[in-house]
């Protein structure tokens, strides 16, 4: 795979609501750890759209290793102006992450007209990636499994990767890695 879409939950849907708060710390960890293993198969693309929690915490996974890797980064934002209603912490959080990535681009040149816009955008990203990593669990439902549906729907037609990671996964690989630390 030579690029892969990462995206899940939104902070909040987690039950996080600061960046400074330890399970963000755990989650980027395990991010990197991921983004290493797929980078030693072939990964030179890592795609978000913005969206905060997983994917801006797999944005900054991916910085941290460009230290170590030749890993690039690309944000590609549904709309324009797509986190203009974000509180300033969050904005300037965005901000700092978007001038590290190696490609910015946005779906409509156009700011938000509807729902639309995010499906549009998804199906761009999935025709432009091999795989999704999807930080998602069924027994904690919120908004990816919208972004699951779509992906099992683009599967029909096409040959695509979907890599879950769930909540019992996230949660052993804590356990692994203080055991370890």
């Amino acid at each position: 795979m030579k690029s892969i879409y990462i995206s899940g939950y939104k902070p909040y849907e987690l039950n996080i609501f600061k960046q400074d708060q330890k399970e963000v710390k755990y989650i980027i960890i395990y991010l990197q750890e991921k983004i290493k293993q797929y980078i030693e198969e072939g990964l030179e693309w890592v795609i978000i759209s913005g969206q905060l929690g997983i994917e801006l915490w797999a944005a900054e996974a991916t910085i941290r290793l460009k230290k170590q890797y030749d890993i690039n980064l690309a944000i590609i934002e549904p709309f324009l102006n797509y986190n203009q209603r974000w509180n300033e912490n969050n904005q300037l959080y965005y901000q700092k992450i978007k001038s590290r990535a190696d490609f910015v681009s946005v779906c409509f040149k156009d700011e938000y007209k509807g729902p639309y816009m995010f499906k549009e955008a998804t199906k761009f990203i999935l025709n432009n990636t091999e795989g999704t990593l999807l930080i998602y669990d069924e027994d904690h439902v919120a908004s990816p499994q919208y972004l699951k549906r779509d992906i099992i729907a683009f599967q029909e037609k096409n040959q695509y990767n979907m890599d879950i990671t769930t909540l019992y996964d996230l949660s052993e690989f804590v356990t692994e890695y203080l055991r370890e630390s």
